[in-house]
């Protein structure tokens, strides 16, 4: 389940499938409580930059506490935030990855550093416990659905709940509305994840 805690991010890049802004919206800590009861215990805190929101490490250690496996995405901009994120990535508790590519602004280099440091192989869960990777999209652009010319597959392949609680089949801007994880939810038992990019509206700045 990809949980979108914010709809704020404090960078613009211009490739991004979210098309957040820095007046967005933050998700409460009953939606966010009530998104985990709902979830199959594999969680994706998202964004924006979901380290602004307000209750950040409230909802990445209720989510830890409750779930079999935690990843998130973040553009390092909140250097000391990230910084913690690292050593718990290095420790196996959550996987972080750090957004590296053209897009995004020039961030402290000591989070570039964190990053990379002692570690061998990039983008590989495999690697011992350490749940650190950095995530360059520019390779990929058109597989990934993340500007006007990537329609070839969905930016979120599972359920996405918005910061107002709204159920979406995916990521996609076209996807169906499953209801609200606040008051009724109703996922139909067949719904293909694969399914619903081929009419996708890709969002792009």
């Amino acid at each position: 389940m990809y949980i979108q805690i914010t709809s704020r991010c404090n960078m613009s890049c211009k490739h991004c499938g979210m098309n957040c802004t820095k007046k967005g919206e933050d998700m409460s800590l009953e939606t966010f409580r009530n998104a985990l009861k709902e979830s199959d215990g594999c969680i994706t805190i998202g964004g924006g930059e979901p380290t602004l929101h307000p209750q950040f490490w409230q909802f990445l250690m209720e989510a830890v506490a409750c779930s079999e496996s935690v990843w998130l995405a973040t553009n390092g901009s909140q250097t000391e935030i990230t910084l913690a994120l690292v050593v718990l990535a290095k420790k196996g508790v959550v996987g972080v990855a750090l957004s590296q590519d053209k897009w995004h602004k020039k961030i402290d280099p000591k989070v570039v550093e964190a990053f990379t440091k002692d570690k061998k192989t990039y983008n590989n869960y495999d690697v011992g416990t350490d749940l650190r990777e950095i995530r360059n999209v520019e390779g990929h652009l058109i597989k990934a659905g993340r500007c006007k010319e990537g329609k070839e597959e969905c930016i979120c392949n599972d359920i996405f709940v918005e910061p107002s609680g709204k159920i979406r089949g995916c990521g996609c801007v076209k996807s169906p509305v499953f209801g609200n994880i606040n008051i009724e939810m109703n996922i139909p038992e067949n719904w293909n994840y694969g399914e619903c990019y081929k009419n996708q509206e890709v969002r792009v700045r």
